[in-house]
């Protein structure tokens, strides 16, 4: 798995950042099937498949990436010097594109829902219609977090406030934890192996704005607190969905670890509001 993230991140930093718009869009379609078959048990394909491509189409349009690609080669290739009256178009076309398929989404939704509206349960209407709109949403800001300057640096902060923070808990929760977090929900998890979970990322946080010379380490260590917290609350929301349905994992696509939710659980809710903070220039 790590060998197949590196790839993918050489050659779209390095030679076309596209390539990690599909990467990512392909994981948030697998992301998608996975919470709608699995927990909102869901079989009728027809749903499954539109659902999954509408958040792989979804991505690929609005990312960063493909509007560049876009700049690229019809903006400066054929509408030559008049950039900027040209690019407006193609701008406005493409955001005009990607509601479209909101639009067109939901109304397949829909038209799924009344198809099947016997069996379909309030909670399967509402994971069919909402949930591949939020779950593309956080992959579409998490590429938009890689698809930038310093981009291997905003990338490590998400992985370091989910991935650092998450070791740092679990291995402090184990030689010193005693009061429970949340019991009911994730029963091993404690308030000791949280607060050692938030201190190890606030040091690596301060050794990742030193090593990339990013002069922001006295918002950054602050900020890194609530960042921790915000992905412990993701881990927590997604156990607590899985508890809900009885089961332990969301798939089985990586042996050992589950499905594509249960590896970016506590990313999915960290990367929206990093992007939000990288695009007020706060970060």
């Amino acid at each position: 798995m790590a060998a197949v993230v590196i790839a993918v991140l050489i050659v779209g930093v390095t030679a076309q950042p596209l390539v990690i718009t599909v990467f990512l869009g392909l994981l948030s379609a697998i992301a998608v099937f996975e919470l709608l078959c699995n927990v909102a048990k869901i079989r009728d394909l027809y749903s499954l498949i539109i659902s999954s491509l509408f958040s792989l189409v979804y991505i690929f349009f609005k990312d960063g990436a493909f509007a560049d690609l876009v700049d690229k080669k019809f903006v400066d290739e054929q509408l030559g010097g008049n950039l900027e009256s040209g690019w407006k178009t193609l701008r406005q076309n493409l955001d005009a594109v990607g509601y479209a398929v909101i639009v067109v989404f939901v109304i397949l939704a829909v038209g799924s829902i009344l198809k099947n509206h016997k069996k379909y349960s309030l909670a399967q209407i509402v994971s069919l219609v909402a949930m591949p709109l939020i779950i593309s949403g956080a992959f579409l800001s998490l590429g938009g977090i890689i698809n930038r300057t310093n981009g291997v640096y905003y990338l490590l902060l998400v992985l370091n406030f989910s991935s650092i923070c998450d070791m740092g808990a679990y291995f402090i929760g184990v030689y010193f934890g005693s009061h429970k977090l949340c019991p009911e929900i994730s029963p091993k998890k404690t308030v000791e192996g949280a607060l050692g979970g938030i201190l190890s990322s606030i040091i690596v946080s301060f050794l990742l704005s030193l090593a990339f010379g990013i002069n922001k380490a006295y918002i950054l260590v602050p900020l890194t607190v609530p960042f921790c917290i915000i992905g412990m609350m993701g881990d927590l929301f997604a156990s607590s969905i899985k508890r809900s349905v009885g089961i332990k994992d969301y798939g089985n696509l990586i042996p050992g670890h589950g499905g594509i939710l249960d590896r970016l659980d506590s990313v999915l809710l960290i990367a929206p509001v990093l992007y939000m903070l990288i695009e007020l220039k706060v970060l």
